[in-house]
């Protein structure tokens, strides 16, 4: 992969937060690469630290951390405690977008890319939307910030264009209503919408069809991938659904208690999954064929991975899905592996891979 391709270049990227229970390791050591104009699938169970990631990649998590070293003190904690969760919290390593680290810009210049030139489908419907303003105007702020010379109607002609590309029925009608007039599908769009009307080179998705039925969520899909096709734009999509994953994306990324295990093609990942981890979360999801067999009178079973994902807080030594994995050996529990490359661009963190 050449240095001009990349757009987003992260190395050894740690997010900690403290809790009441302790310091939160949320994101440890990820390092990965986004190319201009693909879209990196980011896989793992709920609570992997793939929100903390994507927080961190534009510069929201240290804001997030400050709140939680507030909420966490308490009459009942040491001092002494209390002290090294807040000076361990917050974000470390290297973000590198367009030659610039975003973790060492001040908040103005971060305000002026966020946004702007990278722009966040947050998760969460509920809270992603101010109820006292309207959709329209909230579709678009990014404008208005980024933007000194838009005048109003220049900035409603827009705003109605971008939420007609989004497929919202009647936008014109319902631009001067407030967010809790529609749906959660609806709601999708909006924020679909105000993640790409300033023009951004990336655009971080993050879990954009979880709290939607299947029929929206198709719908959602849909959109999405329209903005592939159509937009230059590059994509971080992040969800625990694997199907999501490969319909979408070029390379997939997985995730587990913080950590990058595997990254690789789409293909590769999918067909030839090489850490455990990845193979047991393909093993997790019905086939075509499980299908089959319901459909015949059978009942297939999935298999799933044994075991449940570690306390973020007291993570075990080594590799932390050593207690969960059917390949451990004695180095597993003591050591983290380094990333070895077992295909062309197929990356994999795993002690089986040793003498590669």
């Amino acid at each position: 992969m050449s240095e001009d391709e990349i757009l987003l270049n992260v190395k050894n990227l740690h997010a900690y937060y403290p809790s009441r229970k302790g310091l939160i390791k949320a994101v440890r050591d990820v390092s990965f690469t986004v190319k201009s104009g693909e879209c990196l699938g980011v896989l793992g169970e709920s609570g992997c630290g793939k929100s903390s990631m994507a927080l961190s990649l534009v510069g929201l998590f240290n804001r997030m951390a400050k709140f939680a070293a507030g909420a966490a003190k308490s009459p009942g904690l040491l001092k002494e405690f209390e002290k090294e969760e807040e000076e361990r919290a917050g974000t470390r390593g290297q973000v590198v977008f367009r030659g610039h680290d975003l973790l060492q810009l001040d908040n103005e210049d971060l305000v002026k890319i966020r946004g702007k030139e990278i722009s966040m489908i947050p998760q969460g419907l509920t809270h992603a939307l101010n109820p006292q303003y309207s959709v329209g105007m909230q579709t678009g702020e990014p404008l208005e910030i980024h933007d000194e010379n838009v005048r109003l109607l220049g900035m409603k002609k827009k705003v109605l264009d971008f939420l007609d590309l989004v497929r919202l029925a009647d936008s014109e009608t319902r631009y001067i209503m407030d967010p809790g007039s529609f749906s959660g599908g609806e709601a999708q769009r909006i924020l679909i919408a105000m993640a790409l009307i300033s023009g951004p080179y990336l655009v971080i998705a993050d879990e954009p069809t979880s709290a939607l039925d299947v029929t929206i969520q198709r719908q959602i899909m849909n959109v999405l991938q329209m903005i592939k096709e159509d937009f230059d734009v590059s994509i971080i999509l992040i969800s625990h659904d694997a199907g999501v994953i490969a319909e979408l994306s070029d390379r997939v990324a997985v995730m587990y208690a913080g950590r990058m295990m595997e990254i690789g093609a789409a293909v590769q990942m999918f067909h030839h999954p090489s850490h455990p981890y990845t193979m047991g979360l393909m093993s997790s999801f019905p086939t075509i064929a499980m299908m089959r067999m319901r459909a015949g009178g059978k009942r297939p079973t999935l298999r799933g991975i044994r075991g449940e994902p570690p306390d973020m807080t007291e993570l075990p030594s080594g590799c932390p899905f050593h207690p969960r994995c059917d390949y451990c050996i004695d180095i597993c529990k003591t050591e983290f592996p380094e990333f070895r490359e077992v295909e062309t661009d197929h990356w994999v963190s795993c002690h089986r891979y040793e003498d590669l």
